[in-house]
């Protein structure tokens, strides 16, 4: 447990609730209706395919970026050959650039609760960098849900001779329920240039 974990007040998870249950709830309420609505989105798990059990589908992973030659990079994650291609073919960040992260997910058959995006970075096999990004939590639809982070402003590449290199990272979406919806590892250079 690292010691930011071990100065957060304990969260407890609520009850499950399935998605029919909790609509049906106070149905008679048309305020609480719409408040539901508001936090979840319109509800539609017609839309969930009957042969797909996911709960969470990552769809593509966008790295942004304020002024790379050549535009976003961009990662389509929805099979297993796009992964191995990920983790196969090293990007270049250029030091001191500025990026960003999209996620493009769909979620089906329920409500997931409380999903993180988590990102954990190695430089020649010692950890250098862990983040954890809440995302939200999302009710089935048939539209794909996009979440950029930070949602504010830029993250900045590091820079500096000590920084230069190869790196290998390992990322999870994870809900409040320890379900580990994707997993995945990734290579990236830091250079002084875009090549």
């Amino acid at each position: 447990m690292s010691e930011e974990d071990a100065n957060m007040p304990e969260y407890k998870v609520g009850k499950k609730v399935g998605v029919d249950e909790l609509m049906k709830q106070d149905q008679d309420d048309e305020s609480l209706r719409k408040y539901k609505e508001s936090l979840l989105g319109k509800i539609d798990d017609s839309a969930s395919p009957k042969d797909d059990p996911r709960r969470v589908v990552i769809k593509e992973l966008r790295v942004i970026f304020a002024d790379r030659p050549g535009g976003d990079i961009v990662y389509t994650l929805e099979s297993k050959e796009d992964l191995e291609k990920m983790k196969k073919n090293p990007f270049v960040l250029k030091e001191s650039c500025q990026y960003k992260i999209r996620v493009t997910f769909k979620v089906q058959h329920e409500i997931v609760s409380g999903l993180k995006y988590v990102n954990l970075v190695y430089r020649k096999g010692i950890k250098v960098d862990s983040s954890k990004q809440m995302i939200g939590s999302f009710g089935p639809q048939a539209k794909a849900h996009e979440v950029t982070f930070p949602r504010n402003g830029w993250d900045e590449a590091p820079s500096g001779m000590l920084s230069r290199g190869s790196y290998t990272a390992k990322s999870q979406f994870v809900d409040d329920d320890n379900s580990n919806h994707l997993e995945y590892e990734y290579a990236f250079d830091i250079s002084k240039d875009w090549k």
